[in-house]
């Protein structure tokens, strides 16, 4: 069957299969783009989100170095890559001024800052690519803690950070090995 359309300047034919066809197209696109609009909204509210509860950090160093802080979220459901936000590349230590390349990085000790206890946990791998995620540890206000890698590990990639109870809470890298 043909149907007759009239636009403001021409008269179309097409026929029903065509009819079809169109409506599938569109009603693809018209899904595509709900899928996209959804997806920007879902991650403009997470940055939304991270952005107005952590508290502000300085300028990412290159390599983690000492007295170097990383904040949790105050929301103890979500976890802050401190390699990522405060910390820099953890993989490699470059704190003892080392010319050329420096030595992989096998131990960081932290030291809770804050006044909530903090739950930490390590990232590490025997090569890029490889993660494996340590039992979290809870550290206390004033107390610190050592992250060491296992033996058949070569790569120290991340420190997570969570907050143990409602309320941000704060580590500082006391030294790195």
């Amino acid at each position: 069957m043909i149907r007759i359309f009239r636009t403001a300047t021409a008269v179309v034919l097409r026929s029903t299969e065509e009819d079809a066809r169109l409506r599938i197209v569109s009603g693809l696109l018209m899904g595509a783009a709900a899928a996209v609009l959804a997806t920007a909204a879902v991650l403009a509210a997470m940055a939304a989100h991270t952005s107005s509860d952590a508290a502000p950090q300085r300028d990412i160093p290159v390599a983690v170095e000492a007295g170097t802080v990383c904040t949790s979220l105050s929301d103890r459901r979500y976890e802050v890559s401190c390699g990522t936000t405060a910390f820099g590349d953890l993989r490699f230590n470059c704190t003892k001024g080392t010319l050329g390349k420096c030595p992989r990085t096998t131990a960081v000790t932290l030291r809770n800052i804050g006044r909530n206890p903090v739950k930490v946990a390590m990232v590490s791998g025997r090569h890029e690519g490889d993660r494996r995620i340590s039992p979290a540890s809870e550290v206390t206000p004033g107390q610190t803690v050592t992250l060491s890698m296992r033996p058949e590990e070569n790569f120290f990639f991340d420190i997570l950070l969570g907050s143990v109870k409602s309320g941000a809470g704060s580590v500082q890298v006391v030294s790195v090995a």
